[in-house]
């Protein structure tokens, strides 16, 4: 039994490497996103305003960004969303592909800022999306239970010559 549990463990363990890697890079860009300026862009100031009245409507919004001919960014169905910080005065507008985010200024609807965004990049390798849409739904928890077995298998595999050596001494006492 203890031979077959580390011929599975490695087994899982190969395939499960290029998954488990993958996901250990994205997760570490995703964790530290806020830290390093070019995963995630910075959120820029946009001017004061008095109340939320003074605000530009969201479509002002879209327009602005649309205005800058990026070819992923042309129309509301290449828009994955809108974000508005109203700390900052910022509408945030980010293209369903290509990963562009556009910065608008919440009182002039001006352009402040036009960036990738790699976090959302690797948020989608990170959870498969970005290799297709079904690797998402089946493929993630098939490398979830390939983990839990890893673990499982893993802490067996340590264990095991413990419980053998242990059992060995009190057999010698005995």
């Amino acid at each position: 039994m203890y031979h077959f549990l580390r011929a599975g463990h490695r087994w899982v363990g190969i395939v499960a490497v290029l998954f488990l890697a993958t996901i250990a890079v994205t997760g570490f860009l995703l964790a530290t996103k806020e830290t390093f300026g070019w995963v995630k862009p910075p959120t820029h100031d946009g001017q004061m305003i008095q109340g939320l009245a003074d605000v530009v409507s969201v479509d002002r919004a879209a327009s602005a960004a649309f205005a800058l001919n990026i070819p992923e960014l042309k129309t509301r169905d290449d828009i994955d969303r809108i974000d508005y910080r109203p700390n900052k005065n910022v509408f945030k507008i980010v293209s369903v592909r290509g990963y562009h985010e556009v910065q608008v200024d919440g009182k002039t609807g001006r352009v402040l800022n036009v960036a990738h965004r790699i976090d959302q990049l690797a948020e989608d390798i990170h959870d498969l999306r970005y290799f297709a849409e079904w690797m998402h739904l089946y493929w993630l928890p098939v490398v979830a239970i390939g983990l839990l077995t890893l673990s499982v298998s893993g802490i067996a595999i340590f264990v095991t010559p413990l419980v053998r050596r242990w059992r060995f001494r009190r057999s010698k006492r005995g």
